[in-house]
């Protein structure tokens, strides 16, 4: 058999240059139609550009080949298991970055904030691998941005922001483009509401309310609230990981429990409930969209014994006495040889739902492949991290996203570090050849979000080992202690008194920011909201401290030197009395509701203790920026136990 020989360069051009014009065009169109079968190899992303791009027709040969080529190269990466990046860029913002999505791998907006100043910035990601730095648009809010929704609707990109206690409130907003450029517009606000958990069409699921945990349904088109019925009963007090809908379905997921229910179908219904699902241990959870059956939840979950596919058929709880069919199989399981028994952290599915990232410590990124049904053999793991010091901090509360089709993610942290890494290098297809420019919007500009600084003005104590608490702003301190109850002798509300204070009852542990005690409360035990410190206690005999403080309707014990299954009591409001202080045996036992939210803590305390001269010195947001330099042994003992390492500031 006579083998291919392949022409030399020259030599092809030489014998192209004797074909006809009509010919050579001829030429050139079987090579478009070679990219675009080349692009039909790889299905699941096939889909995907398909829905970005049309039929690829708006696509010039250039950007079909580029694009071809991007997802050839990434699909090869993935099968090498070689994931870390081709090129980065960096940017600093002066700001806290709270929140983030990357759309199309090609709109990348940032929720940053301050004590004085909260932002919403929009910017194109292709333009930055370019050198433009510049974000298309910004606008700022009147409030810190704590949780987030986004999705791609018919008529544009549309945002569900919830927004901290100090303007408690769900604003839905859009990027719009206009003859000077793009803006920002504020499309409904639901006042009183946050913690936004799901956006889904017109219906917004939020799990606070008036500063109460109480999961409830918004149609934010309508602003009208639905009530999702709820009982005081352990494992329900806390914040769910998500709401998710299917047909006429909504479930909400807990830690240890799915709750079922129907929505409403006609004017003067309500949300009913159908079932509660008791499962094995979820730490976190994130839908896995599938076209291919809508009669299916499929969820991705964090547990116990590491990535997890979890398959509930809609069709089976429609009525309360049918049994529910829910499948659960293992993708992955926790890497054996890890020092800690929570070693994974920040779950995140691409948008074809075939892969996922996280984090790992020591921070750095871990991936793998989403198989859609169970397989003996595992998806096999895959680690990669950025060096230096030009990089952003890993384990800096970080927040990202990820576009699987075109091989770009996205990381910001608590320093403003913001960093788009490139895991191809080739140029990326800009916004213009998008089927549906998702930023012509169809609604009316009608309340443009303000392009100048709205002052927040929050009060804040630095987080600095060496503070002097007589020094402690006055304007945090008036609001604890107020509660009319009878504490007993033992318990103090003398805060500013530095010696009588114990290291767990320090005022600028007590604020809910960047992994301090009540932020723990808030993303660990599941009770976010605003903490009010109302008395402490040293118990010398038990050698523990204590502190009660309030968030909405529940008290709060917080009892450090215990274990962590007693750390936690809580009371619901009405029940106390102000001539009696409450009863210990009475109380309820709060759980850990995101383990893995305690390894992130930990793991940000413990470097920026411990690290804080290796960038510099630099001051950020009253903390100091510091570099992570990772000794897996010493981190595995502080992550075990972080806060008794940390009682002697």
């Amino acid at each position: 058999m006579v083998g291919h020989v392949l022409l030399p360069e020259d030599i092809l051009l030489d014998i192209c240059l004797e074909l006809s014009v009509a010919d050579t065009v001829s030429l050139q169109q079987t090579c478009r139609i070679l990219w675009v079968k080349a692009l039909g190899r790889y299905s699941e992303e096939d889909r995907s550009l398909r829905a970005r791009y049309g039929g690829y027709q708006s696509l010039d040969t250039c950007a079909l080949q580029a694009l071809a080529c991007r997802v050839a190269f990434l699909d090869a990466k993935w099968d090498a298991r070689r994931l870390s990046s081709v090129r980065d860029h960096q940017l600093r913002l002066p700001q806290c970055i709270t929140w983030l999505r990357l759309v199309a791998g090609t709109w990348l907006f940032v929720a940053s904030s301050d004590n004085d100043i909260s932002k919403i910035s929009c910017w194109d990601v292709p333009s930055i691998l370019r050198g433009n730095r510049q974000p298309l648009a910004e606008a700022y809010l009147p409030g810190q941005v704590k949780t987030g929704e986004l999705e791609v609707q018919a008529s544009g990109i549309v945002l569900a922001l919830g927004l901290g206690p100090e303007s408690p409130a769900v604003h839905l907003i859009t990027l719009q483009k206009v003859n000077k450029g793009h803006i920002f517009t504020e499309m409904a606000r639901i006042e009183g509401s946050s913690h936004v958990l799901m956006l889904h069409g017109d219906l917004v699921g939020c799990a606070l309310r008036d500063g109460t945990i109480a999961p409830h349904l918004v149609n934010w088109k309508e602003s009208k609230i639905h009530d999702i019925p709820q009982s005081d009963v352990p494992g329900q007090r806390s914040v769910p990981h998500l709401m998710a809908i299917r047909k006429n379905t909504l479930v909400l997921v807990r830690t240890n429990l799915l709750q079922v229910y129907s929505l409403p179908s006609a004017p003067g219904d309500f949300v009913a409930t159908t079932k509660a699902i008791a499962v094995s241990a979820i730490w976190e959870a994130v839908v896995r969209n599938s076209d291919t059956e809508p009669s299916v939840l499929r969820l991705v979950v964090l547990s116990p014994v590491g990535i997890e596919m979890c398959l509930l058929d809609i069709d089976t709880l429609t009525k309360i006495d049918d049994e529910p069919v829910y499948t659960r199989y293992t993708l992955a399981k926790q890497p054996e040889n890890s020092s800690h028994s929570v070693p994974w952290y920040r779950l995140c599915v691409g948008e074809t739902g075939r892969r996922e990232p996280g984090f790992q410590y020591p921070p750095h990124f871990v991936s793998a492949s989403i198989s859609s049904k169970p397989h003996d053999e595992l998806a096999p793991i895959i680690s990669w991290h950025q060096d230096g010091l030009e990089q952003a901090a890993a384990w800096a509360l970080p927040v990202f996203d990820f576009d699987e089709v075109l091989g770009v993610t996205v990381v910001g942290n608590c320093f403003g570090e913001l960093a788009i890494y490139d895991h191809v290098g080739s140029n990326l297809v800009g916004s213009e050849h998008l089927v549906v420019n998702l930023l012509n919007g169809q609604w009316p500009i009608v309340s443009p979000l303000p392009t100048l600084p709205v002052s927040l003005n929050l009060s804040y104590i630095p987080q600095n080992p060496e503070t002097i608490y007589t020094q402690a702003d006055p304007a945090v301190l008036s609001q604890w202690s107020h509660d009319d109850i009878d504490l007993g002798e033992t318990w103090r509300t003398d805060w500013w008194d530095h010696d009588s204070c114990s290291g767990y009852c320090y005022c600028d542990e007590w604020q809910g920011v960047l992994g301090d005690f009540a932020w723990k409360v808030e993303h660990v035990y599941g009770f976010p909201g605003k903490i009010i410190p109302q008395a402490y206690a040293r118990d010398e005999y038990l050698s523990v401290d204590r502190l009660l403080c309030r968030v909405g309707n529940r008290y709060l014990l917080y009892t450090v030197g215990v274990p962590s299954e007693m750390e936690l009591l809580s009371w619901p409001v009405h029940i106390s009395n102000r001539n009696r202080f409450f009863i210990i045996a009475n109380a309820n036992t709060e759980r850990y509701a995101c383990p893995t939210a305690n390894t992130e803590r930990a793991m940000y305390r413990h470097m920026f203790r411990t690290e804080r001269e290796d960038r510099g010195g630099r001051v950020h947001q009253n903390l100091l920026l510091v570099h992570p330099v990772f000794d897996d042994h010493e981190l595995g003992n502080v992550v075990d136990d972080a806060d008794s390492a940390l009682t002697g500031r």
